[in-house]
């Protein structure tokens, strides 16, 4: 269901009463309820932030708090490109901000009378404590088998019974804790209450009534307090058309065209109720005002007309005042400093003096500002502690931050990363822009395109029409041929069922015998076993297995990111064998624990810290989990289909070895770890070894762009084996669209797992590898 175009009975709450932070949970629509799936859209908890709209940025915290606990999400009738849910910039769960997305408030809006009705269960007698259980603002009585209704909550009066009307029942779980019945209704008739009889307008009373008053005594009539919109419009008449009406009177057409009821003066105006609709408003403000409301018409006992004043000249009155007036037009604002610098060089160009100057001016001599900044400038950068302050005032000057990366990504002065991201940034432009051709080229062939559709299908359905009365033709003609191969498999069933009989006598005893004593020369001969029994797995996809490992580390007690999880996965996945050094082994085998058991792997995990202990594999079924062998032995015999995880408490340890030497393997070098508690989780499903082998089917990515990027530290750093930068630049191609911040991250995890490990800290290639590690802080820092 597409939640971006419906209207969504919504749950509101302020979760910050300090700062106004209001946020909507929705809860229903009118083809049933969506919380889970407005969970999966928005996370957490299926809440959207509310953010002020542009119009409403002043009464935006006193509306949402009158709308009270239920509201309507309107995202009905939106443009496209509307964009009324978006990315919260601000999402951070670590200081309280744990809504994903916002929501702009014009969405919000009170619950309508037509759409959703709660079915309260009371008599109809009790209509009134029924008003005070329910909570949209028309609902409807249950009593037994009858339903009554609908009732206004604003005006209740003793219901009848309901009309038949179509809809749709649904029992909604709320956040409050209770459960209540929503019918939903599509467009249905709000329920009709007779409204109070309106008093006659000022306007029909007798006019001598009106006339007697004098005009000192006229404000008292209207000294009543009107709506605000009424107010709003009642002084712009008593000005221009008093003079027109008394010079020139109307034709006898106009006289004869009946005018709308005019609004009556001194009188409570009923136009503004709140129960009434927003286009019922608006139909009964278009009225004239009353004449009686122009105290100008009071032409008896009126004071002597003072004498006039001379008109002002036609383009010089703004409309109300009475004198002529000098009107200063206002200069409008530039938008920004760019603009107003741009202006200013276009409105007022500089032109140099051409006469001679005269004779006896004074001269004086002007510093440039440039070089006195320059030369304070080289001054204060000598010393050292003034260098924070410096770069703070700098980049705080408007437009100097973007003047200094667009002259450091000029000619000589870009990083290989740099101009590799770059690269892709516009490769990426050129692929949008092709999209955007091809987008608009199919919207114009989408009619051609139905033509030929529908044309299509016809031919396709007259073909398959024949079609199939020729494949009923030959259905029946084989059924004849069955009939004749039916005698004879019933004849080769008799022959099998002879056969069978023979071997469960003579040959089914021999091969038994074999079975068992193969079986037995399965166990060792020497050692303790091992054994490793792959349970059949589930295919899990890689954002839960990232969520997953991310979890168990949490939980674990470890801070660990999104890129730690990803870069253990693709070691996982990638590499037979790999290492891990720790000084405390301890907690790290409690964690291996936790890991393995967290994805199912208990029964084909194992660790080996003895010569003695002899690791042995068992049938795997099909779509098994994963081997996985931990071993703290310097030397260990390889098995077929076994990921290896080797332990040490120190580098040298680890890679000084032949096999290290002959074919280097990633490295991963922990802090010493605190306690780790021992995770037992609740019947974990065990994730397939194809779960991981998914990630293997990520594309290659740009070889050439890993090999430019890599080339300088690998050039400073020893050198490595073939298939060790194989696996290395496929690391970084698995690891590149799963990291944040993408490529440069991977190239940093795959610089530490490699390359650092094999870096001899004593020797001299460190201050080379050193210098070529400015844009990878993970493997600078470990250096």
């Amino acid at each position: 269901m597409n939640l971006d175009r419906c209207l969504l009975f919504s749950w509101i709450e302020e979760d910050n009463i300090q700062k106004a932070y209001f946020r909507v949970r929705p809860l229903l629509t009118m083809e049933g309820d969506v919380r889970a799936e407005a969970e999966q859209l928005w996370p957490s908890e299926g809440c959207l932030r509310i953010v002020p709209d542009r119009n409403e940025l002043h009464s935006f915290k006193g509306r949402m708090r009158s709308l009270g606990c239920w509201c309507t999400v309107d995202l009905r009738g939106q443009p496209a490109d509307a964009g009324k849910i978006r990315t919260n910039k601000n999402f951070n769960p670590a200081k309280g901000e744990a809504n994903q997305y916002i929501l702009y408030s014009d969405t919000v809006k009170q619950l309508p009378e037509n759409s959703f009705y709660q079915i309260v269960d009371a008599t109809a007698a009790d209509y009134s404590q029924a008003c005070e259980k329910a909570i949209t603002p028309c609902f409807y009585i249950r009593e037994g088998d009858t339903l009554y209704g609908p009732v206004r909550r604003s005006a209740a009066e003793l219901p009848a019974p309901a009309s038949e009307a179509s809809g749709t029942l649904f029992e909604l779980p709320c956040p409050d804790g209770e459960t209540r019945l929503i019918l939903c209704m599509d467009d249905a008739p709000a329920p009709v209450v007779p409204q109070p009889a309106e008093k006659p307008a000022a306007a029909d009373k007798p006019a001598p009534a009106v006339q007697e008053q004098p005009v000192e005594a006229a404000p008292a009539a209207v000294e009543e307090p009107q709506p605000a919109a009424v107010a709003e419009s009642a002084p712009e008449a008593p000005v221009a058309p008093v003079e027109e009406a008394s010079a020139e009177p109307a034709p006898a057409a106009e006289e004869k065209h009946e005018e709308p009821a005019p609004l009556p003066i001194g009188e409570k105006l009923h136009i503004l109720d709140e129960n009434k609709g927003h286009e019922q408003t608006l139909r009964e403000l278009d009225k004239p005002v009353s004449k009686g409301a122009n105290l100008l018409n009071q032409r008896e006992s009126r004071p002597p007309r003072p004498q006039p004043v001379q008109q002002a000249k036609a383009g010089q009155l703004g409309g109300t005042p009475l004198v002529p007036t000098t009107l200063h037009p206002s200069t409008p604002q530039p938008k920004n400093r760019l603009q107003e610098l741009a202006t200013n060089q276009y409105s007022l160009p500089y032109e140099p003096p051409t006469g001679n100057l005269p004779k006896g001016i004074r001269m004086q001599e002007v510093h440039n500002p440039v070089a006195a900044a320059c030369t304070n400038l080289r001054q204060a950068w000598n010393a050292s502690e003034a260098h924070t302050q410096l770069l703070d005032c700098i980049f705080s000057l408007d437009g100097f931050r973007h003047a200094l990366e667009s002259r450091l990504c000029k000619g000589n002065g870009m990083t290989l990363m740099q101009k590799v991201l770059r690269d892709r940034l516009q490769d990426l432009e050129a692929e949008r822009l092709t999209a955007l051709c091809e987008l608009d080229r199919a919207h114009r062939d989408t009619d051609a395109y139905r033509k030929e559709l529908l044309e299509g299908m016809k031919a396709r359905l007259t073909k398959e029409t024949g079609d199939l009365e020729a494949a009923r033709t030959q259905a029946e003609a084989s059924v004849t041929a069955l009939k004749a191969e039916l005698n004879a498999l019933q004849s080769q069933r008799d022959e099998l069922a002879a056969m069978v009989t023979q071997l469960q006598q003579d040959t089914l005893p021999a091969e038994t015998t074999r079975l068992l004593t193969e079986a037995q020369m399965l166990a060792p001969s020497l050692g303790a076993p091992l054994r490793m029994s792959p349970a059949a797995g589930t295919t899990v996809p890689v954002e839960t297995l990232i969520t997953r490992m991310t979890d168990v580390l949490a939980a674990s007690g470890l801070s660990a990111d999104r890129n730690t999880a990803v870069a253990l996965l693709a070691l996982l996945a990638l590499c037979p064998r790999f290492g891990v050094v720790c000084p405390s082994v301890a907690p790290l085998a409690t964690l291996s624990r936790n890991i393995a058991a967290a994805f199912g792997w208990q029964d084909s995990y194992v660790h080996q810290y003895s010569q003695e202990q002899r690791p042995m594999v068992t049938a795997r079924p099909v779509d098994a989990a994963p081997a996985i062998l931990m071993t703290s032995l310097p030397n260990y015999a390889p098995i077929q289909g076994v990921s290896k995880v080797l332990l040490s408490r120190n580098v040298p340890g680890m890679v000084r070895n032949a096999a290290y030497d002959a074919d280097p393997w990633p490295v991963l070098n922990l802090p010493a770890l605190p306690y780790v508690d021992e995770q037992q989780p609740e019947s974990a499903e065990p994730v397939s070894a194809a779960s991981l082998a998914a990630m293997l089917t990520a594309p290659e990515g740009d070889q050439q762009a890993i090999r430019t990027v890599l080339e300088p530290v690998l050039r400073a750093a020893a050198p490595l084996s073939g298939a060790a930068r194989r696996s290395m630049q496929r690391f970084i191609s698995i690891c590149a669209p799963l990291m944040e911040n993408g490529f440069a991250a991977a190239v940093d995890w795959a610089i530490l797992l490699w390359i650092i490990p094999s870096v001899d800290r004593a020797g001299r290639h460190y201050a080379a590898v050193k210098a070529t590690l400015d844009e990878y802080p993970l493997s600078l820092a470990a250096l």
